[in-house]
């Protein structure tokens, strides 16, 4: 008891005199190296109740493969119905990082991340046949390395310089659509969702707010944010050939930091032979936000040079059969959401109940043409949903309810639809058009979801979640 007593008196002294030397230093402005290990996860519980007729849905756009298709419906002008429901259990999402701060201007991050992928058929890639970078070959799932990079703070006033594996700008860094759309756990931005840009790229960054400025006027800008990044524009795999990325970001805040307006623009070259073909593009994005509400837009747009090969037909006969024009495929989309707080803690002032929506719009190509044949199509774009055989738009719509039990706890009960609309199949290149029939011409995919999402760390402020957290 005696010695128990000793050894907790000399560990208390201990902590004591640790803590007076932390304080010594800390006034005398030495400064003393941490760390901090973070995380977060999401995931649902997933009920499907509908699902399309002729399972569309490309990129990142997920459930087109969640059930599968009796004999029936493998026509294309089929009225059948789709199978009975399916359901899951699914993570969607995990993250788990370390920031560490060797210097006063210096420090570093590191990721690993596990997320669901999607394949062809819109399944998730876990089974021993199929594996990739998030399952291993048994089909368990794993991690990657997400994000692992350095900053250099302040590098010149008011600028951060980073190099390694970074957040892109095109929607995943600060000031950005996917900050304040916030219900990234719900769903991947409009961007995302159509693999336009990828969250993550090996490169570097030169990235900062300038024009600081604390105006009475609340209408003139607060400061001039902006982000500049050269990188491989191969997301988070190795580097495959000798073209970079060139992305560029300006963002504004006005009304007191309430108003963000921003302008995002990249080009990526990506073959030049056969053919010459690039991607360029742009997109605008407002967003408004107070305590109680938050609203927001943005509308894209990118041109991929040279990306559609095709041969021109006429009444079904194909002209020039041996020789394949090019155009310029163009994708577009715009986005609308919202949220607002329904009621708070009356203790902490924190969010108890609120309430979200968005709606999106996505061609994939405005200057597709039905009566051309193609052979190709947005070839440049790695998991377009165009395909030789099919074109068709897309309408996306969410919409639920988030529960905070806890201001690092979510619990969302939540609707997925997504809906596709078809102007023409081909028998294949060189074929002749066929119609569909009204109701498999639109048709969609409905989900009902109970979404979670949780923290680990009780201090870390996880960039991106948009949950002000």
């Amino acid at each position: 008891m005696k010695k128990r007593t000793i050894l907790t008196a000399i560990a208390a002294i201990a902590f004591l005199g640790v803590n007076t030397t932390v304080k010594a230093q800390d006034k005398d402005g030495e400064f003393k190296p941490s760390g901090n290990l973070w995380g977060y996860v999401f995931g649902d519980y997933a009920y499907k109740t509908h699902n399309d007729t002729l399972q569309r849905g490309g990129g990142a756009v997920q459930y087109k493969g969640f059930n599968s298709l009796n004999s029936a419906n493998t026509s294309a002008n089929t009225n059948a119905p789709a199978l009975v429901q399916t359901n899951a259990f699914q993570i969607r999402r995990m993250y788990l990082g370390y920031d560490y701060q060797f210097a006063k201007n210096f420090s570093a991050k590191i990721v690993l991340a596990n997320e669901q992928n999607y394949d062809a058929s819109g399944l998730a890639l876990v089974t021993s046949t199929t594996p990739n970078t998030l399952t291993t070959t048994g089909g368990k799932n794993t991690v990657y390395l997400k994000y692992a990079n350095v900053k250099w703070m302040n590098i010149f006033k008011g600028s951060d310089l980073v190099i390694g594996q970074l957040e892109t700008n095109s929607f995943a860094s600060a000031g950005n659509t996917e900050q304040a759309w916030a219900y990234r756990s719900i769903e991947r931005t409009i961007m995302d969702l159509h693999n336009t840009d990828a969250s993550s790229d090996l490169g570097i960054s030169l990235q900062g707010k300038v024009m600081l400025q604390h105006a009475e006027d609340s209408l003139k800008p607060m400061f001039l944010g902006y982000s500049v990044q050269v990188g491989n524009g191969n997301s988070a795999s190795p580097e495959t050939d000798i073209f970079k990325k060139y992305r560029g970001n300006v963002y504004v805040s006005f009304l007191k930091q309430s108003l963000t307006i921003g302008l995002y623009g990249d080009y990526a070259q990506t073959q030049f032979s056969p053919y010459h073909t690039s991607n360029t593009t742009f997109k605008a994005y407002a967003a408004y936000k107070t305590s109680w509400f938050r609203v927001g837009a943005e509308v894209f747009q990118q041109k991929n040079q040279n990306s559609d090969i095709y041969k021109v037909s006429s009444n079904g006969i194909v002209a020039g059969t041996t020789i394949a024009d090019t155009a310029n495929g163009v994708q577009m989309g715009w986005s609308v959401f919202a949220s607002g707080t329904i009621l708070k803690s009356k203790k902490t002032n924190q969010s108890l109940l609120s309430i979200f929506a968005r709606y999106d719009s996505y061609n994939p190509d405005t200057k597709w043409n039905t009566n051309n044949v193609y052979s190709k199509a947005s070839s440049a774009i790695t998991g377009s949903n165009i395909t030789t055989a099919t074109f068709y738009k897309q309408t996306f719509i969410t919409g639920g309810l988030d529960f905070c039990p806890n201001p690092r706890v979510h619990i969302m009960p939540n609707i997925w639809f997504n809906s596709y609309k078809t102007n023409m199949t081909t028998t294949g290149a060189g074929g002749t058009g066929t119609d569909l029939s009204a109701r498999v011409k639109t048709d969609n995919d409905m989900v009902y979801r109970l979404t979670f999402y949780f923290l680990f760390n009780g201090t870390k402020k996880v960039a991106n979640n948009g949950m002000n957290l």
